[in-house]
Order: structure tokens, then sequence, then C-alpha cells
């Protein structure tokens, strides 16, 4: 056999095929060895451009999270003060990075408005935004498991593909060495 074929990733990641005999696996696909390493190449630079993308959206991600449980924080504070029967009480709230306004909220009002993103606001009751936070949280921390074991998979095909294109070249320069020496 010429090649291992692995099954692809559960997202739908193509993976790489070891090419265990060169010689055999270029015969049974009819390909000359140049045009080989250039197809190895072409499927190493989309993994490793996937590998960024992916680094990109855990990163985003991984900067979501703190911000999701500060919020939903927040918002169990205020059920808290409201199940207290506080009335009002003076918070410190962040305007821009170093920019804090003072606000007295009224802890009895039971609503609350959260930024989803895309320039949207909505209101919310208490129970609803605890909820939505929640769930936002969970998939948020979700999306990174998924992306993690993604990386990992890709970290193992770009190795392969490494592998392949340097069995694959240095098959190809044995070949010109014995045309050369005929």
């Amino acid at each position: 056999m010429a090649a291992n074929t692995p099954k692809d990733s559960t997202s739908g990641i193509p993976a790489a095929e070891f090419i265990t005999d060169v010689a055999g696996y270029l015969s049974e696909k009819k390909l000359q060895c140049e045009d080989c390493v250039k197809a190895l190449h072409v499927m190493y630079n989309k993994y490793k451009f996937l590998e960024q993308r992916l680094l990109q959206q855990k990163k985003a991600l991984m900067q979501k999270i703190p911000d999701i449980k500060s919020t939903k924080e927040c918002v169990e504070f205020l059920i808290k003060r409201k199940d207290a029967d506080s009335n009002e009480f003076e918070a410190h709230y962040q305007l821009s990075d170093n920019l804090y306004a003072k606000a007295n909220v009224d802890a009895n009002e039971n609503r609350v408005f959260l930024w989803l993103g895309a320039n949207v606001m909505l209101e919310y009751d208490y129970k609803d935004a605890r909820a939505l936070l929640e769930k936002n949280l969970k998939s948020a921390q979700m999306q990174v498991e998924t992306i993690s074991t993604d990386l990992n998979f890709l970290k193992d095909q770009i190795t392969i593909s490494e592998v392949n294109i340097a069995r694959m070249h240095n098959h190809g320069v044995n070949l010109r060495r014995a045309a050369k020496g005929n």
C-alpha cells in the first residue's frame, strides 16, 4: 500500500495521508515527483491558513469569555440587591478604557440592557439576562473546546504534510542523481 488514509476530523477538516512508499504512490497516482511536491505544498499551505484562522477564532473567544462572566456577575449582583429589597445604590461603570462614571441604580427596576455586539443592545429582565449569559458562556466554552480539538488535529496534519514533502523531495533528488549517474 502506498499511503495510509486516516479519517477526517469531526469538523470536516480533510486528513493528510501519510505516504509510506513514495515510488509506489507516484506510480499509483501517475504523477511526476515535482508535481506531487507542488500538490503537497498546496495542501500544507491550506492547513497553515486554516490553523491561523482557528487560532484567531480561539483568541477572540478567549477574550469574550471573561467579559461574559463579568456581565453575568453584574446581573447576579442586581438580582441579589433586588431580592434584598434594596432601593437604590451607587455604582461606578466603565465608559471607555480609562473613563468611569457614577450612577444611581434602582435595584427594583428588574431590567437590564445587554450589549449584544454589532451595534445591538437589548433590554432583558434579570432572569432572562442571566439565562442568556449562561447560554452564551456555555456556547463559547464549547466552541473553545472544539477549536482546540481541531487545532490538535491540524497540527498532526501539518506534521504529516511536512514529512511527506520532505520524503517526496528526497525521492526526487535521488531520481535526479540516478539519472545523472547513468
